[in-house]
């Protein structure tokens, strides 16, 4: 009798401690989720107060684009505000009702900054040099996330290179536009001023397109990469 009481008592002892680690567990759950939330909001308020300020940015541009000779940080902050996104989309998931909304609005950011600098290679005689990027994060593009790296490398290594992408899948007017001027269906797609590359470009395609290496005449047959 003695020892089955004893029993009893561990078996409860148990129970509690057990009962007690799972509480634990799931408040500092519930506090990392809730700080986690708080972070993610205190983000998109961020974001949109960056994309407002770009907005005015480049409607100074737009009045005078010669004027300005510090377009590299302009291109910063754009990638910048990326970067942010990427974090949200990774967080929340690609189909998240206001990852969704910001991504189509840094969308049309992109292309008013890619018009601008349209603008200024033609007004201004530079030559910068325009890269487009399409992707899809839908599940049918098993290099875009590898595309998509090689090219944060060479933003990285040459900041004076204007790269933007856009989720090709992103319902929106202008997008769907531009992908029929220039004839893009597919994902990964890379155009670098007027040249388009249609799937996976490794290091030394993307080098000999930017210009970046000597003496480089890229040839149709160069600029694709078998898969």
């Amino acid at each position: 009798m003695e020892r089955r009481e004893v029993n009893k008592t561990k078996y409860l002892a148990v129970f509690a401690l057990t009962t007690l680690i799972f509480l634990s567990g799931l408040i500092v759950g519930n506090y990392i989720s809730e700080k986690k939330l708080s972070k993610l909001d205190q983000m998109q308020q961020d974001i949109r107060t960056q994309t407002t300020a770009l907005e005015v940015e480049y409607a100074l541009l737009s009045e005078n684009p010669c004027s300005s000779t510090n377009h590299t940080a302009l291109n910063q902050e754009l990638y910048t505000l990326s970067t942010r996104l990427n974090y949200m989309e990774n967080s929340l998931g690609p189909n998240n009702e206001d990852v969704l909304q910001l991504k189509e609005y840094y969308s049309l950011l992109e292309l008013r900054h890619w018009l601008l600098f349209k603008k200024v290679n033609a007004e201004c005689k530079q030559n910068k040099k325009l890269i487009l990027y399409f992707y899809s994060n839908a599940g049918d593009c098993e290099r875009c996330e590898e595309q998509g790296y090689l090219l944060s490398y060479f933003h990285k290594k040459y900041p004076e290179l204007l790269i933007y992408s856009f989720d090709i899948n992103l319902n929106n007017i202008a997008l769907r536009t531009l992908k029929s001027q220039l004839e893009v269906t597919s994902a990964p797609t890379v155009i670098v001023n007027e040249n388009k590359i249609e799937g996976f470009a490794d290091k030394l395609t993307l080098e000999k397109q930017f210009h970046l290496l000597p003496n480089t005449n890229v040839t149709s047959s160069e600029q694709l990469l078998s898969n």
